[in-house]
């Protein structure tokens, strides 16, 4: 069984410790949760978050799909 973790940016996911997700799946996360952690494949559909993520570069090393 393949399993995968799908975060938000919200208040609820700062009671989770994800580093710890990791040895249970692939962690996706959205928007400006690479502010703080930076998961397996972050996603971003508004263009401004979008880009920000770009202009910080952080695509170059990251996974990131807009």
């Amino acid at each position: 069984m393949n399993i995968a973790f799908v975060l938000g940016n919200g208040k609820s996911r700062l009671a989770v410790d994800l580093e710890q997700l990791r040895a249970h799946g692939r962690i996706y996360g959205c928007n400006a949760l690479y502010r703080d952690f930076t998961p397996d494949v972050l996603v971003a559909c508004d263009p401004g978050i979008a880009g920000e993520i770009q202009a910080t570069g952080y695509a170059k090393n990251n996974l990131f799909y807009t």
